[in-house]
């Protein structure tokens, strides 16, 4: 369908952890907007800071979780979503201007993700990042912008997906799922929001084998996305060849050798049960 008048109603769902400093400044930049037909969804994953103080001071809908992090909160905001498009922001970052969320609803016409540019401020070194015009192929295999936030999500395709829960790196097959199942895209050409980069964001969090452990498991469900949408199983497992995997593994069974075997074994496992899927899929074509 195409929104009548241009009055798409966005959902904008941002997870919340001992963000104090910067929270005022990430709903302010929403609340300014001069489109008003929005829902903000803040989802506080027990804070021990003064953050969620602040966020009562603003008509918005507050949720809990229990340390979750960023995929459990987005996930329980997702539940309670009204919206016809899903936002993510990060409670730390910042729409970049009072227009995007109007330029967004003119943009709409009843695409299924609009791919959006944004701006990275890190530690006060400020750079553009704009999402290449390829084609989904292309996206799914190569694109390093796989933070939900880069994205701008219509909620129908988002019904049967969820991002995993207290875990690191939630975002990648989300977003890689979400790009499977998309058939129409968009471009918002301008910088739609600014990413604060602060050391305690949840992407700048230290690399260890717990971290190896969140990613590695997330490489391992690519292999269930080659299976539930062949179209593009070329392309995931292109992606999961050009991982750092055996960096990662070498990480892990340095510091955690269990999960290093488990992990180990579970991988070639899936390769197997890929490669007789994919002989499987052709026989029955014959």
């Amino acid at each position: 369908m195409k929104y009548l008048a241009n009055n798409v109603k966005f959902s904008i769902i941002i997870p919340n952890y001992n963000k104090e400093e910067y929270v005022a400044d990430t709903l302010d930049s929403i609340y300014n907007q001069t489109y008003k037909n929005f829902e903000v969804i803040v989802i506080d994953d027990a804070s021990s800071d003064n953050s969620l103080e602040i966020i009562k001071k603003y008509d918005c809908t507050i949720l809990h979780t229990n340390r979750l992090r960023a995929g459990g909160a987005r996930n329980k905001g997702l539940d309670h979503a009204t919206g016809d498009y899903i936002i993510f922001l990060d409670s730390d970052d910042y729409f970049t201007d009072n227009t995007v969320l109007e330029r967004l609803n003119n943009l709409i016409t009843d695409e299924d993700i609009i791919f959006l540019n944004y701006t990275r401020d890190k530690y006060g070194e400020i750079i553009t990042v704009k999402e290449e015009k390829e084609d989904i192929s292309y996206k799914i295999e190569n694109t390093k912008n796989l933070g939900a936030p880069t994205k701008c999500f219509k909620k129908e395709i988002l019904e049967d997906i969820r991002f995993p829960e207290a875990k690191r790196y939630e975002d990648i097959n989300f977003a890689l799922e979400a790009m499977c199942k998309a058939e129409k895209f968009a471009y918002f050409e301008d910088s739609f929001f600014t990413y604060r980069k602060v050391p305690t964001s949840n992407t700048t969090t230290e690399v260890s084998a717990i971290a190896m452990i969140d990613i590695l498991e997330e490489l391992v469900k690519m292999y269930r996305l080659c299976i539930k949408y062949p179209k593009y199983k070329q392309n995931i497992l292109n992606r999961i060849k050009k991982d750092k995997l055996n960096t990662r593994l070498d990480i892990l069974k340095k510091h955690n050798n269990k999960s290093y075997v488990f992990f180990l074994t579970i991988y070639y496992v899936l390769i197997i049960l890929t490669i007789f899927y994919s002989l499987y899929s052709i026989n029955l074509h014959k």
